[in-house]
């Protein structure tokens, strides 16, 4: 089978398996238990960030790790690493090949590579492996494994038509990935969310540890570097905004957590770097261009907070859109409307994007609102003030920071 062959058989992959059909395959692989020590990270936001992050320290103190994570921005192939490198194509389609010829049911795209993940790894005999959930956390294809430290960075109204459409409900299926004496590492949640996490934990008989909040966060959004104060230490990041950098604070404290020193967690904090998270290019005209993949509600608040306090932020800016399915796109439309007047549509994945006429439906036409047709053909310069595209990891992705 060719890498091209093997993708167009994932993106067809429909298979409406449960859990345990997904465990059954890994079972009967001698995937299980995992041959690893693992990492098990669920959130609303913030958990890509956190296990980038918790790899590159797990692989810079000596360990070799495995990275799970989604979504991709050009090929499936970023979604499993180890060491940092994203799995080669020969690997890829082995791996998936196992898995297909394994399966006890008809699993979907991410079943297979959640399974494809763990069995590459198994192979490269790491020895950790951080595991980012998909969607929610309980009945998450990620949740067949037993890992060293579960982590819960977030919790906020998103995917509500298949996790709940309340905070409590949602963090109901977060919690799903605490595991009997298995300790939680919880990130800066809502009361009610945090109280469900630790009675969760309590229950199941696992130390529930909340992380501190960072303080005296200092930004520099030219150099894109921040500084701030942590666990008695002052940490230096490439990362903007205080969300960003709780979440590096959140990683820290689960590399602590699992006996790591504190200068590594250091040094690898002041080096580590995460595409479409406030990534800034400064064109030829002088104005700046602005990508983030901030694609639900909560997101994209912490996303305006963020450019609003940076040097960037003007009266006369453009915002590029594009909302990803599944999400609350009527809100993201609102905030959208409220913050900027410039407006450009995008839908740079017809498959995983919001057609932009349904888009358009949601404005008040308070603003000057435009479609853009062709991805390929966006030309930051073209546009007023500086920019900022966000709403889709996708779009993100597409559009080129530094065309000029």
């Amino acid at each position: 089978m060719t890498f091209e062959d093997c993708l167009n058989s994932l993106f067809s992959a429909r298979g409406k398996s449960s859990l345990q059909e997904v465990k059954n395959t890994a079972l009967k692989m001698k995937l299980l238990p995992l041959k690893f020590k693992a990492v098990h990270i669920a959130g609303t936001n913030g958990k890509g960030t956190v296990a980038g992050l918790l790899a590159d320290i797990l692989c810079k103190s000596g360990f070799k790790t495995g990275l799970f994570t989604s979504p991709h921005l050009k090929s499936p192939l970023e979604r499993i690493k180890t060491d940092g490198a994203d799995i080669d194509k020969t690997s890829f389609v082995k791996a998936v090949a196992s898995v297909r010829e394994n399966q006890t049911a008809e699993l979907n795209f991410f079943e297979v590579l959640t399974l494809a993940a763990i069995c590459y790894f198994t192979e490269k005999k790491v020895d950790f492996a951080v595991f980012e959930c998909g969607i929610g956390g309980l009945l998450d294809s990620t949740n067949i494994i037993t890992p060293e430290l579960s982590v819960i960075t977030s919790a906020a109204l998103d995917h509500c038509s298949m996790l709940g459409a309340s905070v409590e409900e949602i963090a109901v299926q977060k919690s799903g990935i605490i595991k009997p004496g298995v300790p939680v590492l919880c990130g800066i949640l809502p009361t009610e969310a945090y109280k469900i996490a630790a009675s969760t934990a309590e229950r199941l008989k696992s130390v529930c540890v909340k992380v501190e909040k960072i303080k005296n966060l200092t930004q520099d959004f030219y150099n894109l570097k921040s500084r701030f104060d942590f666990e008695d230490c002052s940490f230096l990041t490439n990362l903007m905004g205080a969300a960003q950098n709780q979440n590096a604070a959140l990683a820290v404290k689960a590399a602590l957590i699992l006996g790591i020193d504190i200068k590594t967690c250091q040094k690898v904090c002041a080096c580590f770097t995460m595409p479409c998270r406030f990534e800034v290019a400064k064109l030829k005209n002088g104005k700046y261009f602005i990508k983030d993949g901030a694609h639900n509600p909560a997101a994209f608040k912490e996303l305006i907070k963020t450019y609003k306090r940076s040097p960037f932020c003007g009266p006369g800016d453009t915002l590029v859109l594009a909302a990803s399915k599944g999400h609350d796109y009527k809100t993201l439309c609102a905030l959208a409307e409220s913050n900027f007047k410039n407006i450009i549509l995008a839908c740079p994945d017809k498959e995983r994007n919001i057609a932009p006429g349904l888009l358009l439906n949601c404005f008040k036409k308070n603003v000057k609102i435009s479609v853009l047709r062709d991805i390929s053909a966006f030309n930051p310069n073209d546009c007023g003030g500086c920019i900022l595209a966000a709403g889709s990891f996708y779009l993100a992705a597409a559009l080129n920071a530094g065309r000029d």
